[in-house]
Order: structure tokens, then C-alpha cells, then sequence
């Protein structure tokens, strides 16, 4: 295999498919990066494996002598981005890589590196990249970047609790509905799903829809195509008929809760604000929250006190001006977890809406995607 190529190039697309590199792997040629050349496209298939989530990247390059080989990803990764900004020549010989970077001009090649030599092991030993048999439907980047964005944050991080890890995606009707909880909040986000032909219903690991979330916010393409097979499923964002990048993920064993019963049906109070004058009160009040993380809302005739205590650290308040429907309370909460609820929103003003100081209190956009954040209040000792 002899390949030359961008360094930056070269760079970018190591970057995206090592984030499936698996850290301690079993076997060690999952810690590899998979280099696929093809003599007649002129093309380099990049993929990493962890038996659990699958990146492959394809980039122009071109193309000598075709061949495959894996190699180390942190140290082929460590190198290439400590190389010039130049061509970066890759020649393959019995299992092992000379990596140097040169200038090309008139025929001639100016070397400014040294010759760097990597051992790798047979492609062929390389797992086998996942196939997926079921046809892919397309979906708008934009509504499903927005339905990542508005619940990703939300999902539980703890391993006990593996299918809380994962965002539930579902179709309802003409929209495709994403939701993540941790048990003490619970995100819902509807877009619209017009490619969808067929229903779906799955739970997807959050880490690999972090993914998916990072490729579609530098990818340019309108939409991204998605396989769905009763144990993986599969993003790819098109490059002709091929893709650029692609991502197979297993999904998430077990049933995931009924979410929709913890929605409260009526409401004895509402408050409106502006998003922004919240967010902005709510991280300076962290800043004296200490470890308590708690924040106070009290419900007034026509503002909302907030205020929070952090024993020695000592005390804030902040008073925002809101329109409220319903008798005066005081509700606590993290303060971490109304924040990342806010930023998840994009709406100039946010509604919240609740009975009780013990009971789930929901936050929502006004005049934009249809968002439902709930969160647990925190219940205030004397």
C-alpha cells in the first residue's frame, strides 16, 4: 500500500473515527485504526471498532498502490498532528508504515520530515465492519440535530442504570420523538419526520449520538441517512452514492420507561420569563451554591425571587420580572439542572408551569420546537 495525502486531511478524519477507539481493549488490534486504500476511487476508508460503537471516515487521497493494514491510533494520531501542515506519504511493507511529510512541486519532493516507522497487524484480522441489511430512510440534519440538542443532556451517566444511558427515539404520528431522563429530570423533544417510512422505535446509547451530534454540525449535506435493525443502528451522511462519514451503534437492551404517565395533566400555576435574564441570574447564584447546588424560585404577583445559600460561602438574590397565573410558592431545584434545560432552549422566552412544591415541574419554549423539560424539585427543610 503507498498512499499521499493532506496532513490536515489526514488529521481531521483520524480525529473522527479514534473517538471509537476502544481504551482498553482485549484484544489489541481493536486499539487500531483500520486503513482501507482503493487504487480505482482514489479513496482512504478510515475505521475504529470498540465492539460497541463503529466510525468510519473516507477521504480523498491519492491512491499509489491500494492495500489494507491497522495501526496504532494514538501514536499514528500523536504523529500526524505534530507534522507540517504538507503531504504526508504512507508506505506499507510487511506490516509496517514509513510516514513522512514532503512539498511536491514540479515533479520534484522536497522531504521536511524524517522517516517514521510504525508496526501495524493484518487488516484482515481487523473486525468486521457491522452491515446493515434494512434500507435507510433519510432524515433532516437540522430537526434531528435540534431533537439531539434539546434532550442529549438529560441522559442518566450512571452504568446501573444502562437504559437510562440512552436517548429514546419513537414516532408519533408524523413527528419522531426523542426523550432522556436520569430519574430526576426528563427531556422531551417532537420534529418532524417526513422521509420516515417505516415506524420507529429504539434506545440509542447517548455517547453514540454524541457522536452523531459532532459529524452533523461540520457535515453540509441537508440529510443524514438512517438504518434501524432490531440490535443496531446506523447514521450515514452521504457523499454521492458512498457516504463521507458513517456511525453503527448497538442499541440499548431492555424496555425503556413509559415517560409520558410523569407529564402532569393540569397545572395550578404558570410563569413566563425571559429565558435569557434567567439563565443569566441562575449562573451567578451557582457561583454561591456550594455543594448544595439548590436554588430557590418564589412565585410573586409579577416577579420571581430567586435566591440561594451556600453556608459560608453565603448567599444571592436575584429578582426577574415574569407574567404569573396562580397563588404564591416556593419551589427548590438544582440549580445545575435548570440551566443545562434552559440552554438546551433557543426561544426568546420560557414558560414554566407547576402545582406544587413537591411536584414535577415542567419547562418549555415559547414559540419554537415542541420541547418538554421536567425536573424534580428539591424539597426545602425548615
Amino acid at each position: 500500500m503507498h498512499v499521499t495525502c493532506s496532513q490536515k486531511e489526514l488529521h481531521s478524519h483520524l480525529s473522527v473515527v479514534s473517538r471509537a477507539v476502544a481504551n482498553r481493549p482485549t484484544n489489541p488490534i481493536l486499539a487500531h485504526v483500520l486503513f482501507v486504500a482503493e487504487e480505482a476511487t482514489n479513496q482512504v476508508t478510515l475505521s475504529a471498532f470498540d465492539q460497541t460503537l463503529c466510525l468510519q471516515s473516507r477521504m480523498a487521497a491519492t491512491v499509489h498502490t491500494g492495500g489494507m493494514i491497522t495501526l496504532p491510533a494514538r501514536i499514528l494520531g500523536d504523529l500526524v498532528s505534530r507534522l507540517p501542515d504538507a503531504t504526508v506519504e504512507i508506505k506499507i511493507s510487511e506490516l509496517q508504515a514509513t510516514v513522512r511529510a514532503c512539498w511536491e512541486r514540479e515533479g520534484k519532493k522536497d522531504v521536511l520530515t524524517g522517516a517514521y516507522h510504525i508496526s501495524g497487524l493484518p487488516g484482515e484480522d481487523f473486525p468486521s465492519v457491522p452491515a446493515v441489511a434494512t434500507t435507510a430512510m433519510p432524515l433532516a440534519r437540522e430537526a434531528f440535530l435540534q431533537g439531539l440538542k434539546g434532550v442529549l443532556f438529560a441522559a442518566s451517566s450512571d452504568e446501573t442504570k444502562q437504559i437510562l444511558t440512552g436517548v429514546h427515539l419513537q414516532t408519533r404520528g408524523e413527528y419522531l420523538e426523542f426523550a432522556a431522563t436520569d430519574g430526576h429530570r426528563l427531556a422531551i423533544v417532537e420534529t418532524e419526520c417526513g422521509g420516515m417510512t417505516e415506524p420507529v422505535q429504539a434506545t440509542i446509547p447517548a455517547r453514540a449520538l454524541r457522536e452523531v451530534e459532532r459529524l452533523l454540525a461540520k457535515y453540509e449535506g441537508e440529510t443524514v441517512r438512517f438504518s434501524l435493525e432490531s440490535y443496531q443502528a446506523d447514521f450515514q451522511l452521504s457523499q454521492g452514492e458512498g457516504f463521507q462519514q458513517r456511525l453503527v451503534t448497538r442499541l440499548l437492551d431492555g424496555m425503556y420507561p413509559n415517560y409520558r404517565q410523569l407529564l402532569p395533566k393540569v397545572f395550578a400555576r404558570r410563569v413566563v420569563m425571559e429565558r435569557e435574564d434567567v439563565i443569566n441570574a441562575l449562573e451567578r447564584l451557582a457561583v454561591l451554591a456550594g455543594n448544595r447546588n439548590v436554588v430557590k424560585f418564589s412565585l410573586d404577583l409579577d416577579h420571581v425571587m430567586l435566591t440561594t445559600e451556600g453556608g459560608e460561602l453565603g448567599q444571592g438574590q436575584e429578582q426577574i420580572p415574569a407574567e404569573i397565573e396562580g397563588e404564591a410558592l416556593e419551589v427548590a431545584f438544582n440549580v445545575r439542572y435548570v440551566l443545562e434545560g434552559l440552554k438546551a432552549m433557543s426561544s426568546t422566552q420560557v414558560r414554566m408551569e407547576l402545582n406544587s412544591a413537591t411536584a414535577p415541574v415542567i419547562f418549555s419554549p415559547l414559540g419554537e420546537a415542541k420541547m418538554t423539560y421536567l425536573v424534580m424539585p428539591i424539597q426545602l427543610r425548615s
